[in-house]
């Protein structure tokens, strides 16, 4: 970063050059040019001398290439040396197109997260429920409680399939301290992990560009938009889904709450650099 790049390749040349002069001077009292004075020899004054010089230089190439570190940090001071990086305090109001960074904690999707966690708990109780079905004098209603059990996997299976599909995922912080919390639109092919497990449950920096900002806690940014699901109301959604957050809360799971949508003041942010 300080060095503008990592020099990967340099070539150093030496060169050495050597050279001989030769200067002549003439002269004639009777105002005669130095051809007719060389003829005439009419009072002639003149000289010869010879000169050697010698001459080496050092030239140095090298080709420097930048890590994506490198290039930040040269982005991130071109825009405070600009007055257009905007760093979030109490005073700061969202505005869409604006670069801000602000720190915070941040997590995975709550739907995702939630839906991993229920579809691991099934899987285990699918497992127990196999294994206890293979002792003797197995009962036909624990047959079908399996059979349903593995029709639930499949379908809550497929539809976290259709929300991790795309090329960008969702990840949320907490509430900062301008008073908005923040849906973080990332690009995955430029996460370092997948899972991103190595951005949850952190204090993080985050410099990015404003999207969209909803003030109104009567508005919200879908957490499931981009799939089929935004189409059904969110009513009939809670529904569905009641008696997955009835285990949650009622018998003592630790599982996060299901969460279809972040109540505003929310911002929506595409961020350029996530930070310690």
């Amino acid at each position: 970063m300080l060095q503008g790049g990592i020099s990967t390749v340099t070539r150093i040349s030496v060169s050495e050059s050597q050279s001989d002069k030769d200067l002549q001077q003439y002269g004639a009292t009777f105002g005669l040019n130095k051809a007719f004075s060389m003829l005439l020899k009419i009072d002639l004054s003149g000289g010869r001398k010879k000169r050697t010089e010698a001459s080496s230089g050092v030239q140095k190439a090298e080709e420097r290439v930048h890590t994506p570190a490198s290039l930040f940090q040269s982005l991130r001071e071109n825009l405070i040396d600009n007055g257009n990086l905007k760093i979030v305090d109490s005073d700061y109001q969202p505005k869409v197109r604006d670069f801000i960074e602000f720190s915070a904690q941040l997590r995975k999707n709550p739907i995702i997260q939630t839906l991993d966690t229920f579809v691991g708990l099934i899987e285990m109780a699918i497992l127990f429920s196999d294994e206890a079905c293979q002792k003797p004098k197995k009962g036909k209603g624990k047959s079908r409680e399996i059979e349903e059990r593995k029709i639930l996997k499949k379908q809550m299976g497929q539809f976290l399939e259709s929300l991790k599909t795309g090329n960008t995922v969702d990840i949320v912080s907490n509430e900062l301290v301008c008073g908005f919390k923040a849906v973080i639109t990332l690009e995955r092919e430029f996460l370092n992990d997948p899972t991103m497990s190595d951005l949850v449950d952190g204090q993080f920096n985050v410099l990015g560009k404003v999207i969209r900002v909803i003030d109104s806690e009567d508005d919200a940014i879908s957490l499931i938009r981009k799939t089929a699901m935004s189409a059904i109301p969110e009513k009939i959604m809670k529904e569905d889904f009641s008696s997955l957050s009835a285990l949650a809360t009622d018998q003592g799971f630790n599982i996060p709450v299901l969460e279809l949508k972040v109540r505003g003041p929310v911002i929506q942010v595409l961020p350029i650099a996530i930070f310690v």
